[in-house]
């Protein structure tokens, strides 16, 4: 992956917005005035609303590092949601610094660091999609966060802690405190009011750096709720039960205690590949043999936990498999915003016939698009990492173990 691809085109976002505030005549939305209520008439007010986004982007750049902020989407007044022609067999992230105009919502992924109490000491990281509407930071409503994190320490993200997040903003005029998003409201009885519940926003203010602290200080708590029931729920030593085997009575094993076991965390061994990189793009595939569903969220952990891995445009593409003890097969998978990925994982895995295995693959989107090539890539990485844990031909014949492999890159 070119690694300068994310920040050079926030670069040339912020020169672009830049270019306007400074010169208004240089771009302009034909019609803008008569065909979208959002508008601001107010000339004034949108060179201002200009000025403080680029202050504003040029502010987390410098806090957050180029290579943790993704432009990932531009939409101008009025343009509707066309699929590129790329986009032909799914979603592929990019955004084009040059389709900027006034009143274009925008959307950043970024990339930040939880400080958590974990037993190595290291921060937690995640990643947050950010929605600006029209004319922020002089919209009639505020920016939107969402957490993209599937998993964040070792746990799954419950819809709890997404959706507080979602309403991360209100709005308080002197003792009474107003919702910013109605239907989102409603559908929680949100309130708002303090700063242990959201942040407070009003039109002309900038408020993203506040907001995305904001997310991680709930994300440090929620994780440190989860951590500590977890300990509480874990099996204590006196809990576990000496039991002989049938084989040897002399040799002694332990069994939880009926009720009182909890999934171990995984301690196997993930194969992860070198890298695909092709315009850009770069891919890496993961496996790893599991013997319980419950596993699934411990093994993506573990490869989150790798910084460059979470910061990702897709981290934990994924597909898998699992017999559990009573006989039933599980399965399921995950396109990690990659749309249809995670089915086409599914279908590799159902094809070669495997079972007991997780297999993931992590794109950084390089700038360029691949079109429906993405998806021979991503497979190709799934069938490398499948090939290097040597599980390609396990249960297929010579012919199917042979079919189909791609050549992995030194």
């Amino acid at each position: 992956m070119d690694d300068g691809a994310s920040g050079s085109a926030l670069s040339a976002l912020i020169a672009r917005i830049e270019a306007y505030a400074a010169d208004p005549s240089s771009l302009s939305v034909p019609g803008s005035t008569t065909r979208h209520a959002v508008w601001l008439a107010d000339e004034a007010q949108r060179i201002e609303a200009a000025t403080q986004l680029a202050e504003e982007l040029v502010a987390l750049q410098s806090i957050y590092t180029d290579d943790a902020i993704f432009v990932l989407k531009i939409s101008p007044l009025g343009a509707e949601a066309r699929p590129n022609a790329d986009d032909a067999d799914g979603h592929e992230d990019a955004a084009d610094p040059n389709t900027w105009l006034p009143g274009a919502k925008l959307t950043l992924s970024i990339s930040a660091d939880v400080e958590a109490q974990t037993t190595d000491g290291e921060p937690i990281p995640i990643r947050l999609a950010v929605t600006l509407p029209p004319f922020y930071p002089h919209s009639a409503r505020p920016p939107q966060l969402q957490l993209l994190s599937r998993y964040v320490g070792g746990f799954s993200v419950d819809a709890r802690l997404f959706g507080e997040i979602l309403r991360a903003f209100y709005h308080q005029t002197g003792e009474s405190t107003e919702p910013v998003d109605a239907e989102e409201a409603a559908s929680a009885n949100w309130i708002g009011g303090s700063m242990d519940r959201g942040v407070d926003w009003a039109s002309g203010q900038v408020v993203l750096f506040e907001g995305i602290e904001w997310v991680k200080e709930k994300v440090s708590d929620w994780w440190s709720d989860k951590e500590t029931e977890r300990i509480k729920s874990a099996p204590s030593p006196s809990s576990r039960l000496p039991t002989t085997t049938a084989s040897d009575p002399q040799v002694t094993t332990f069994a939880d205690a009926p009720g009182q076991g909890q999934p171990a965390p995984f301690e196997g061994h993930i194969f992860r590949t070198e890298s695909i990189i092709e315009r850009k793009s770069e891919f890496i595939g993961h496996a790893a043999c599991i013997t319980s569903p419950d596993q699934v969220a411990s093994v993506l952990s573990r490869i989150v936990s790798d910084k460059r891995v979470a910061r990702a445009t897709h981290p934990i593409i994924n597909a898998w498999v699992c017999r559990g003890a009573d006989g039933v097969v599980h399965r399921d998978c995950d396109d990690d915003g990659e749309t249809a990925a995670g089915g086409r994982l599914a279908h590799l895995l159902s094809i070669l016939e495997l079972e007991n295995v997780l297999v993931v693959v992590t794109r950084w989107y390089g700038g360029v698009h691949l079109g429906p090539d993405r998806f021979k890539l991503i497979n190709r990485a799934a069938r490398d990492a499948l090939d290097l844990a040597g599980l390609v031909g396990k249960n297929t014949d010579d012919t199917a173990k042979t079919k189909g492999m791609g050549k992995r890159n030194a």
